[in-house]
């Protein structure tokens, strides 16, 4: 009874939720700040003021909370890049320029952000997968909220998945690149870059399509 009361009006499963988003930030502190060889459940759980009964709770082991973490830094990236899409004018190139350009601005605006996405790019253990998942899952977004993609038929859309996955893996190459200072580019020319390479290879995925 004692886990499912609430205390000073915080229902159990609240505190809980809370506790679990407390531990993803400082995992994207830690991240940051030490390294991913400088992270360990002890550490997370010093800097965030709780128990490893607290982080077990919610977690069964560290590589869990990272990669909490990494998808929670996707799922913001993917909100924001959605939004901007759907909020840009009707023309493909206000729509891709939009969504990569909101997309990066959440990586660029918090470098603990960058960090995740870099260390998801590492190919630590558990990681590796997930970097595989979420470029996978970027694409499908692609194919299910972009014109020029969602008119396709059965056989265009596999066409199409193809090409959204090249697209999205080069893409995040690139922005590793720059995120990792291998590659020098500024946020806009960024955006112009990328948003011209994906418009070149979806003007022929169109004209493919209404073969």
């Amino acid at each position: 009874m004692n886990g499912t009361r609430a205390y000073r009006g915080v229902p159990a499963e609240e505190r809980r939720d809370q506790r679990r988003r407390r531990l993803i930030e400082t995992a994207l502190e830690c991240l940051h700040e030490d390294g991913l060889a400088g992270v360990s459940v002890r550490s997370v759980c010093a800097r965030a003021r709780l128990t490893p009964r607290y982080f077990y709770e919610s977690f069964a082991d560290l590589d869990e909370l990272l990669i909490a973490t990494v998808d929670a830094v996707c799922d913001e990236v993917a909100a924001c890049g959605l939004a901007a899409l759907d909020a840009a004018p009707a023309e493909l190139p206000a729509q891709v320029r939009a969504a990569i350009d909101a997309g990066y601005g959440v990586v660029v605006a918090d470098r603990r952000k960058a960090t995740a996405l870099l260390v998801a790019a590492s190919g630590h253990g558990a990681l590796r997968a997930r970097r595989h998942a979420v470029i996978t899952r970027f694409a499908d977004l692609v194919i299910d909220r972009l014109p020029v993609l969602t008119a396709f038929g059965a056989a265009e859309r596999r066409r199409a998945r193809a090409t959204a996955l090249f697209l999205m893996g080069g893409a995040t190459e690139v922005i590793e690149a720059v995120l990792a200072g291998r590659l020098r580019l500024s946020r806009a020319a960024l955006v112009e870059q990328l948003t011209a390479m994906w418009l070149a290879v979806l003007s022929g995925t169109d004209a493919a399509g209404r073969d």
